[in-house]
Formats: structure tokens, C-alpha cells, sequence
């Protein structure tokens, strides 16, 4: 149960917003892009302009600054509803000619996933994997799907939430080096298959998919994987599938996958892929008619 009344923010993900257990409705669309970014500052203050050029792709309105403000006091009641007038509250506060989101006691994912990824670095700094892929497994648990949403409201916009994705694709590859080591892939096989989902021509992510598959003593599924990239890497990039997918596959192919199990499906696939063409790791210019 959470603490009543304790505000939670989501923002790995769909922006989500709660009190308690009530979800609470953020507002109009650009209203809830602007907590978006506020979000994704960490704290930091944003510039008015900046907000603006943040929530508008095109040439902003001229009212764009007193839109802002008046986007700002909606949120400041959504966040604490029995504000008064002009009382700028705890959360969103007024700072150098822009806006800050101060979280105080209330709670989010963002720095939560941030602070996992610091302790996992950590642990594996000192020698101490199992703990640090217990914060790898934790931060990556908090991701639902693309950071704030998508699509992004604007190009700028869109480049903030994308470093988020990155930070989730790196980690999710790094947990599951730890976790093939440590017989435990299956931790790590919900948030690879969410982050290939997310970008379907990430080499390395689907490398470790396959990985951890295998590990896991599903051959049959990693090599359907391996062969779902390699047609979409052909087909829309005009490429053959790099190093990370080629040593993925040729390790299940030869079982050297640590906790690789035999099974009869796994021979069944060696006999099948046997006398697939093999792949060569270099890349061609596209072709197109």
C-alpha cells in the first residue's frame, strides 16, 4: 500500500500521476507535456523559452508565455488541491525566469531508476554481481515503454526522452551479461523483450535477448529472433545483421551459451539452420527500385 495522500510520478513510460492510490488526471495535452519535461529535468530549472520551444514545435503563439503560466497554476491544483491563489506550493516552484519541479516527499520513477543504475555500477565495481544485477532487475522493472510516451510533442522534446530510452537499452544488454553468468536469465527476459519491442532494429539489445533465451533453454525461440532481426535489418536498412547478432546466434547454434540446456527442439534447429546462408557480419548500401 502506498502512504495516503504521497504523490508518485511516472514518467518511464506513459505519464502517469498518482496520490495515494488515485490516479490523478494531469490535464490538457500540452499541460501534461509541460510536467513531462519538468520531469525529465530532474529538479533543474527550465527556462520559460526553453518550456516553450520544449511544448511547441512550430512557431509558438504569441500568448505562449501566459499559456505556460496558466498550464503551471493548473498543475499546481492538480498536485495540491487546496492551494491559494497565487500561492506557488511545494512542488512547482519559480525560479530565474522559468519553472522547477521540486519533488520533495513525493516520489518517481525517474531518479529511482537512476539511483538503481548508480548502485548496480557499483556493485559491479566491487566485485559483487548478484547485487548489483538485483538493482539492474530493479531499475529496469520500472520502465512500461517509452519515456513519456510517444510520439514526443517536439523534436527537442523528443531528444530529452530518447536519452531515457538509451539509458533503459544499455542497461537491460549490461543485466544481462550478469545474468547469463548467474543462471538467472530469466530475470532479465520481460524487460528485453519490452526494449526490442520498443526499438526493433537494436542490435545489441537483441543480441542479448537471444542470449538470455538460450541461456533460459528456449533455442528454438532465440533463433526465431535471430532470423526476425536479420529480415528486418535487410528489409529496412539494407543491411546483414553486425558482430553482437552474429556471435548471439553462432552461441546458441554450438551451445556455448552459459546454462545452455540440450533439448530435442535445440537439435531440431542446429538440423534447420545448418545450411542457412552464413551471415558475414558486413554491411551493403540499401537498394531500392
Amino acid at each position: 500500500m502506498r502512504e495516503p495522500g504521497t504523490l508518485r510520478f511516472e514518467i518511464l513510460g506513459p505519464l502517469r500521476l498518482w496520490r495515494g492510490e488515485t490516479e490523478l488526471d494531469a490535464g490538457p495535452h500540452q499541460q501534461r507535456s509541460l510536467l513531462k519535461v519538468l520531469l525529465a529535468a530532474a529538479g533543474q530549472p527550465l527556462g520559460i523559452h526553453d518550456l516553450i520551444g520544449l511544448i511547441w514545435e512550430s512557431e509558438p503563439p504569441s500568448s505562449a508565455v501566459n499559456i505556460v503560466h496558466k498550464y503551471v497554476s493548473g498543475l499546481r491544483r492538480v498536485l495540491e488541491p487546496g492551494l491559494a491563489a497565487r500561492d506557488c506550493g511545494t512542488y512547482l516552484l519559480r525560479q530565474g525566469g522559468g519553472y522547477r519541479l521540486s519533488l520533495g516527499s513525493a516520489v518517481a520513477d525517474l531518479p529511482a531508476f537512476r539511483r538503481h543504475l548508480a548502485d548496480a555500477a557499483a556493485c559491479e565495481s566491487m566485485g559483487a554481481p548478484a547485487r548489483a544485477l538485483d538493482h539492474y532487475t530493479d531499475a529496469l522493472r520500472l520502465v512500461r515503454g517509452p519515456a513519456g510516451g510517444a510520439p514526443a510533442e517536439t523534436v527537442r522534446a523528443a531528444a530529452v526522452f530518447t536519452v531515457f530510452d538509451s539509458l533503459f537499452f544499455d542497461a537491460a544488454v549490461a543485466a544481462t551479461e550478469i545474468a547469463v553468468r548467474l543462471g538467472r536469465s530469466a530475470e532479465v527476459l520481460p524487460a528485453l523483450r519490452l526494449a526490442a519491442g520498443m526499438n526493433p532494429l537494436h542490435e545489441p539489445v537483441h543480441a542479448s535477448l537471444i542470449t538470455a533465451l538460450a541461456a533460459a533453454g528456449r533455442q528454438a525461440e532465440a533463433l526465431a529472433t535471430y532470423r526476425t532481426i536479420r529480415g528486418l535489418l535487410d528489409e529496412d536498412l539494407g543491411i546483414d545483421p553486425g558482430p553482437a547478432l552474429i556471435e548471439a546466434q553462432r552461441r546458441v547454434l554450438t551451445r556455448t551459451v552459459p546454462g545452455h540446456e540440450a533439448s530435442p527442439a535445440c537439435a531440431r534447429c542446429r538440423r534447420t539452420h545448418r545450411r542457412a546462408r552464413p551471415s558475414r557480419g558486413w554491411r551493403r548500401s540499401p537498394v531500392r527500385a
